[in-house]
């Protein structure tokens, strides 16, 4: 997607920014390898880093866990079923020794992820796969201006899984954690507990941050002489 963005807008710059697993998937993008000069920064909204140790916790019952990994297996699940002539074509099936009714009979991702995901990606155990998908092994590798969010009362990010990222922000001066007391998994809602706003204080910090990502940028393009400002 990255690419054919730019293809298509080759001088445009472009701040990343993911909610969730998506907060997870950028991070782990931006640290990676090389990335184009065009991704100028990156915001993180509610991931948990560590895939390995939040896979455990979303498997316990208490509030709600289960439910949410259950509703994200199906969701996974039908993406795959919804594809079965590609995804479980005979020849694939046979290359990684997939079983259509293992992958149609898992009641979680562990379960799913061993049926499928682990074997297409070649990989021998769930944690391998979990360790290499966890972003907080690729953040020290990020070049970007990164902006994390987390919120303290999140029911699917424990506290222990954010003891990484505040010590690694601590030491990082282009990286930024903002954490708050409250605001739920991507909630962040303001005004009355009925008729909240309608727009959140996770919109309008967005807004606030990657315009600074962008200043930022732009600032440093100036100091370097590659941009030039005039003052009317």
């Amino acid at each position: 997607m990255i690419n054919h963005l730019l293809k298509k807008y080759p001088t445009t710059n472009i701040v990343s920014v993911g909610f969730s697993l998506g907060g997870n998937l950028i991070s782990k993008y931006l640290g990676e390898a090389s990335r184009p000069k065009n991704i100028i920064g990156g915001v993180s909204i509610c991931q948990g880093y560590n895939a390995v140790v939040a896979t455990q916790w979303l498997l316990k019952w208490q509030n709600f866990h289960r439910f949410y990994l259950y509703v994200l297996t199906e969701n996974v699940k039908s993406i795959i079923l919804k594809h079965r002539h590609v995804l479980l074509a005979d020849d694939i099936k046979q290359r990684y020794q997939l079983n259509e009714r293992d992958i149609s009979a898992a009641a979680t991702l562990p379960e799913l992820d061993e049926a499928y995901t682990r074997r297409v990606h070649n990989f021998k155990t769930l944690k391998d796969l979990y360790s290499w998908s966890s972003s907080l092994n690729y953040l020290a590798n990020i070049k970007r201006p990164m902006v994390f969010v987390n919120a303290r009362d999140d029911p699917l990010v424990p506290d222990t899984l954010l003891n990484p990222i505040r010590e690694f922000t601590n030491s990082h001066n282009q990286s930024l954690y903002i954490e708050l007391a409250n605001g739920g998994h991507l909630g962040f809602y303001e005004g009355g507990l009925i008729y909240p706003n309608p727009v959140t204080w996770l919109d309008r910090a967005l807004v606030s941050l990657i315009g600074g990502i962008v200043m930022s940028h732009n600032d440093l393009l100036v100091a370097k002489g590659s941009l030039t400002t005039t003052v009317i």
